[in-house]
């Protein structure tokens, strides 16, 4: 299947946190390691599909930031995966908590422990409104930087179409690409700068929400 013929359609939130929500409870509630290891296998082919629609949403948002639906797809997304975060979160404190831990380990590796106990460190859904709020910043970042349109030699380029010149054979043409991108760079200082100071801040925060200090 060629990747324009992939389906894309907007997650069901509803569906997605009744699911998440089933499958924590079956892993708590197994029985025996069995039942455990299906749960855990159905959860991640749940992530996947998840995985799977927002990452069509963001590369064809990525190829023409000037789509409406799938800005708004992107939109809907930045919101919608710090809530699907908290979900997989309530997962991942079952499985660390799981009495076939060390049953899990034995068959898939412990490193899929390490990383867990790793990202619980990293969220919490005090930080929520704040990842939401990152994920919209980011969303401005790149469609800014898709947004360029560089006059170099005659022609306009975007900053990926000017790459091939700043790799050219010839020392004066490859140091007008680079001047000309980086005109574009000053052009837009403030705008970078602002999504700087606004993720810098935010992230600030998240951190010394999930209690560290910096």
């Amino acid at each position: 299947m060629k990747f324009s013929e992939m389906p894309y359609e907007r997650p069901d939130m509803s569906a997605l946190k009744e699911q998440f929500a089933a499958l924590t409870e079956r892993l708590q509630n197994a029985p025996d390691y069995a039942a455990a290891r299906a749960a855990f296998l159905e959860e991640q082919v749940l992530n996947k599909h998840v995985d799977t629609l927002f990452t069509l949403a963001s590369v064809r948002h990525t190829i023409d930031t000037r789509d409406k639906f799938y800005d708004e797809e992107m939109e809907f997304a930045n919101s919608a995966m710090p809530q699907i975060q908290q979900w997989q979160d309530s997962w991942t404190a079952a499985m660390l908590a799981s009495p076939y831990r060390k049953d899990f380990a034995e068959e898939y590796g412990d490193l899929m422990f390490v990383n867990a106990e790793i990202e619980r460190k990293a969220f919490s859904p005090d930080i929520m409104e704040e990842l939401q709020q990152e994920n919209e910043l980011t969303q401005q970042y790149g469609k800014l930087l898709a947004s360029a349109q560089i006059p170099f030699e005659g022609g306009v380029y975007t900053l990926s179409q000017l790459s091939p010149f700043k790799n050219d054979p010839d020392d004066a043409r490859r140091l007008a690409a680079w001047k000309a991108e980086g005109q574009w760079y000053k052009d837009n200082q403030k705008q970078l700068d602002d999504i700087y100071d606004k993720l810098t801040h935010l992230r600030d925060k998240m951190g010394k929400k999930l209690g560290y200090e910096g």
